[in-house]
């Protein structure tokens, strides 16, 4: 069986947890309008890339009004290249200044108003991301 047949069985769940993540913890992961689910480092180069089918987009977005342009995103049409070094569009932009401010002083409010706050990136079994 080859890898993207493999791929096209796995949930969405499973698929992430395999990911490579950035091991200082200061990655994101992000699902691009191509189909394609990716990992990146802060400077936004990507780490790992999977190719997600129709189903799989819909599972990820499951609970969540998904955008337009997703309903028929494919990512199993996209090069290998094209996995790795994609277009400006499917790269999560760096927040600025402004934007961590605004998320500091958002999550003092919720502090304030006694709500506890996830850490970023942390799987919920307490396990580690997967090194590769």
């Amino acid at each position: 069986m080859d890898h993207q047949a493999l791929s096209d069985m796995m949930s969405v769940r499973d698929l992430m947890r395999a990911m490579i993540r950035d091991p200082n913890g200061k990655g994101i992961g992000s699902l691009g309008y191509d189909g394609v689910l990716r990992t990146f480092d802060a400077e936004r180069n990507v780490l790992d890339a999977i190719r997600l089918n129709p189903a799989q987009i819909r599972e990820y977005y499951e609970g969540l009004p998904m955008p337009e342009r997703f309903l028929t995103a494919d990512g199993r049409n996209v090069s290998e290249r094209d996995m790795f070094h994609p277009d400006a569009e499917n790269i999560p932009r760096k927040p600025t200044e402004e934007d961590r401010a605004r998320t500091r002083a958002h999550n003092e409010d919720l502090r304030r108003r006694g709500f506890t706050c996830c850490v970023p990136d942390k799987l919920a079994d307490g396990g580690e991301p997967n090194p590769k």
